[in-house]
């Protein structure tokens, strides 16, 4: 069992706020035991953590579990000797089923030193206060971009140089090299001078001739470091041609990280006995209780957290991240009231009546499932893209949220109306998952339950577009969009670059989405062998039934077919 933990911080600050929103739809890895030490409010939904009273208690991989350790006293925004004590106590619990082996890693929420240390005036701050002997380990951050170590961590800058010897360099550049090698195959290494200019040959001093001494030994050993070089041009000429930078000092390299990774960086302790990754971030006190902290830096260390401790070759590439905050701006020629209105008119023409309690799978930001539910019907809505479910979560008239892959059992059932809409059936990728799909909405419904769902067809494709390109603008991303359909594989690929203002630069992140253009015959064959009754298929643009026309015919003269099912 590999259990890994999640501290909230200091409950004055940013932690449960920010704890609650990356977990609430957060991917748990099978293989691991999520257990969140601290305050954990619950989701809005009514979904809770199970709470726990001790970590031999935690015994489902793939389950987020909850030890309350809360002082009801302690208010957002208003740090305190309690809100302090609180963290500390969190903390301790922590610390000790670390050291028992219950814990194979934990993630840190942010922490005020400053109301700790009332409690503890002994208290530096997490990476000594996990450590046994503080000198073995190193504080690093990774980021998208370029990831950073140090030899020294929260000293004065005056005392840098006092801290800094041959045997302590080269005992940390190897603690660097060994767990950094735990995460990146055969790394490239660069050290970072101390002084201006890296010494000009010791006209600024000579800790760089310890450096380069140091720097030689490691390369008798096989490592692979260059330096000293100059900190003030390295970033901005060299620093993504290697996979960590060591900087002899906090601010050295943690000014130019952070103003690059803002809310995307991740701090992680090297050369402890666990896995220990932090955010980069501090408590906030100024924003807490407000609802308007950002959950990134404590997602990205969770998954690197779970790189750590169970695959270090895999990356994590968030589905839809640069998307969903266009994803209602893209979508806003789309008339919402027509698809709910032919929605419902077909179900009321069935059953003589509106549906109760309905599911819509692969809701993107939810603009269906949210006129649903402002018509006062139950309604259930999942996605894949954790950020569009977020994006979703935020709205008014919001339905119960939660993630889903199509291709998964549904866990909830007693439904009486499922919807796809948006050709979600065309990001399948075969058409056994159209079966596999099929199968487990029917399990779902009721019986004589509705299934609605529409794909896009290749006249749609073809005509609108195939050869497109688009760019759309939001204020602080640019996207541009082309589409080319490749008429004989039957898929239209979508590619969209992002170009995020990051505030000193542009960062740019590519997506591309795969549809496949099923053939109408195709999903009626699927239809045919699914327990389902096929009762019509329609298009916005004409009245009545088709079921009667050729499949061929609904392929070349309608942009998109809506599918209505029955469940026996």
């Amino acid at each position: 069992m590999i259990r890994l933990a999640i501290t909230t911080g200091d409950p004055a600050g940013i932690g449960p706020e920010i704890a609650v929103k990356a977990l609430q739809f957060y991917p748990l890895r099978e293989e691991l035991c999520y257990i969140v030490y601290g305050s954990l409010p619950d989701y809005e939904d009514g979904t809770q953590a199970i709470r726990i009273d001790r970590i031999e208690d935690a015994i489902e991989p793939g389950a987020l579990y909850h030890i309350p350790i809360v002082d009801e006293s302690i208010l957002p925004g208003q740090p305190s000797q309690a809100s302090g004590k609180n963290s500390h106590d969190i903390l301790s619990r922590c610390r000790d089923d670390l050291k028992n082996g219950q814990l194979q890693g934990v993630v840190t929420c942010p922490i005020s030193k400053h109301e700790i240390r009332k409690t503890d005036p002994g208290f530096i701050g997490h990476t000594e206060f996990f450590a046994e002997d503080p000198e073995q380990v190193v504080m690093s951050f990774w980021g998208d971009h370029f990831n950073v170590a140090l030899l020294t961590t929260h000293v004065s800058l005056c005392e840098v140089g006092h801290k800094l010897n041959l045997e302590t360099i080269v005992d940390k550049l190897r603690i660097i090299y060994l767990n950094t090698t735990k995460l990146i195959d055969h790394p490239q290494f660069a050290m970072l001078g101390v002084n201006p200019h890296a010494g000009e040959s010791g006209a600024f001093g000579t800790e760089e001739a310890m450096l380069e001494e140091a720097i030689a030994i490691l390369k008798k050993d096989g490592i692979a470091i260059d330096g000293p070089f100059p900190a003030d041009t390295f970033f901005s000429t060299k620093a993504t041609q290697y996979d960590m930078i060591v900087s002899a000092y906090h601010d050295q390299a943690l000014i130019p990280f952070k103003m690059v990774h803002a809310n995307r960086g991740v701090n992680m302790t090297l050369g402890l006995p666990f896995v220990r990754t932090s955010v980069d971030h501090g408590t906030a006190f100024d924003i807490a209780g407000q609802d308007s902290a950002r959950e990134g830096s404590l997602e990205y260390a969770i998954r690197l957290a779970e790189r750590a401790l169970i695959e270090k070759d895999v990356v994590f590439v968030p589905i839809y991240d640069a998307f969903a905050p266009f994803y209602d701006q893209y979508m806003a020629h789309v008339k919402y009231n027509e698809w709910v209105k032919l929605i419902l008119s077909q179900y009321n023409k069935l059953r003589k009546r509106s549906p109760k309690k309905v599911i819509e799978l692969a809701c993107g930001t939810a603009n269906i499932a949210c006129r649903l539910v402002r018509r006062g019907i139950e309604v259930d809505a999942c996605d894949l893209a954790v950020s569009m479910v977020k994006n979703a979560s935020r709205k008014q008239f919001k339905p119960n949220l939660f993630r889903h892959d199509m291709l998964d059992p549904l866990k909830r059932s007693g439904y009486d109306l499922a919807i796809m809409m948006f050709d979600s059936l065309n990001y399948l990728s075969s058409e056994s998952e159209i079966g596999i799909t099929l199968e487990h909405i029917h399990n779902a419904l009721i019986p004589q339950g509705i299934l609605i769902f529409d794909i896009t067809t290749i006249r749609n494709c073809r005509d609108n577009f195939d050869g497109f390109v688009n760019i759309e603008d939001n204020g602080t991303c640019y996207m541009v969009h082309t589409s080319e359909l490749d008429a004989k594989e039957e898929n239209q690929i979508t590619s969209l670059t992002f170009f995020q203002n990051r505030g000193f630069f542009y960062q740019r992140n590519d997506e591309v989405h795969r549809q496949c253009i099923f053939p109408t015959s195709v999903v009626l064959d699927r239809i045919g062998k699914s327990p389902f009754n096929l009762l019509g298929i329609y298009s916005i643009d004409k009245p009545g039934n088709l079921m009667q026309s050729p499949s061929q015919k609904l392929d070349e003269s309608y942009d998109r077919l809506f599918f209505v099912l029955e469940k026996p």
